[in-house]
C-alpha cells in the first residue's frame, strides 16, 4: 500500500514539474498582440495591411507593394507546447515546409484554379529560413510563390510570398522580405 501511494506521489510530482515546465515556456514568449504590435508597417518594399489573430492560435499578418504586384502573409503560431528551434536545418522546419508545399500542391485545382509545384529549396542562414521555391498558375495567371520557414521565441514563422511570373523579378524580393519578417517576429 505504501508502495502504490509513494508511486502515485512520485507521479503527481513529476505531473507538476512537467506542467511548471510548460508554463515556464508559454509566459517565456511575448504573446502574439505584442508580437503583432512590434511588426514594422514596412519590411522590404512590402507595406503592412491586415493584422488578425485567429484561432490555434496564429498570428496573420497581411503585406502586398504598393502596387500589389506581390503579395505576402507572415503566419506566427506554435506547436502545441513544443519549443521551435531557430535552426533552418533542423528537422522540424524541413518538415514544417514540407508541410506547407503540400499543402499548396495537393489543393483542388478544380475548386481554386491554382496550380503549383515546387521548384527548389533552398536554406537562408543568416536569419535561418528554409525555402522552397514554386512556379504555377491561379487561373491562367503565371505566378511564382516562394515559402519560407524559420522559428522565432519558440514559434513557427511562416511567410508566403506570391507575385505574378513576368514581373517577379523586379515586383520585389522575397528573400529579403522573409529575412526580414522572422527578424521583426525575434525582435532583432
Amino acid at each position: 500500500m505504501r508502495l502504490c501511494r509513494a508511486r502515485g506521489a512520485f507521479a503527481a510530482g513529476l505531473l507538476l514539474a512537467l506542467g511548471a515546465c510548460a508554463a515556464l515556456d508559454e509566459s517565456g514568449r511575448a504573446p502574439l498582440g505584442t508580437v503583432a504590435t512590434q511588426m514594422p508597417a514596412e519590411i522590404a518594399g512590402f507595406m503592412l495591411g491586415e493584422v488578425a489573430e485567429r484561432p490555434g492560435p496564429v498570428l496573420s499578418l497581411d503585406y502586398a507593394t504598393p502596387n500589389r504586384a506581390a503579395v505576402a502573409t507572415v503566419l506566427v503560431y506554435g506547436t502545441g507546447g513544443r519549443a521551435v528551434p531557430s535552426d533552418p536545418a533542423a528537422p522540424e522546419i524541413d518538415r514544417e515546409l514540407t508541410s506547407a508545399v503540400t499543402e499548396l500542391t495537393e489543393a483542388p485545382s478544380g475548386r481554386t484554379g491554382r496550380r503549383l509545384t515546387e521548384q527548389e529549396r533552398l536554406t537562408v542562414a543568416d536569419p535561418g529560413l528554409r525555402c522552397a521555391l514554386m512556379s504555377g498558375a491561379f487561373g491562367r495567371a503565371p505566378v511564382t510563390r516562394h515559402v519560407c520557414i524559420g522559428g522565432a521565441q519558440g514559434r513557427f514563422v511562416k511567410v508566403q510570398v506570391t507575385m505574378g511570373s513576368a514581373g517577379a523579378r523586379g515586383a520585389a524580393d522575397p528573400i529579403a522580405f522573409a529575412a526580414g519578417a522572422l527578424r521583426a517576429v525575434r525582435g532583432t
